[in-house]
């Protein structure tokens, strides 16, 4: 199976979202995300860091979470103004949902996180915290 065929499938599945945009794996199973491309690209990087295809899903990258999660029908976990502040300086939520789920507060998008059944561990890289 080609891998833009994989990550429009894992979508569909996971977040009900349907798309026409064109996926990039480069190394690691890392997917980035573009809407054409003029050059050869194989040769470099392009478009938007996307995610990664782990074995049990889709890991949405926070500007993947944002495209995605504009129109997922399903998978996203809205949430108020105290865990929004909580998510964003890292620290994990009490959640009884299992697998990927993008986070949402009011009209933004916070990222993407697994959630386990109790719990939904954060992503969100050190550097991007608040």
């Amino acid at each position: 199976m080609s891998v833009q065929r994989e990550i429009e499938e894992l979508l569909q599945n996971q977040f009900g979202f349907k798309t026409e945009l064109l996926f990039k794996e480069m190394g690691k199973r890392r997917i980035y995300v573009y809407r054409e491309c003029p050059l050869d690209i194989q040769a470099q990087h392009y478009g938007i860091y996307f995610g990664r295809i782990e074995k049990d899903g889709l890991r949405l990258s926070i500007e993947g979470s944002y495209i995605v999660g504009r129109s997922a029908e399903r998978g996203v976990i809205e949430v108020n103004d105290d865990v929004a502040k909580r998510w964003m300086m890292g620290d994990d939520i009490e959640n009884d949902v299992k697998g990927y789920v993008i986070i949402k507060w009011g009209n933004y998008i916070l990222g993407c996180g697994k959630g386990n059944g109790t719990k939904i561990r954060n992503y969100i890289p050190k550097d991007r915290r608040v």
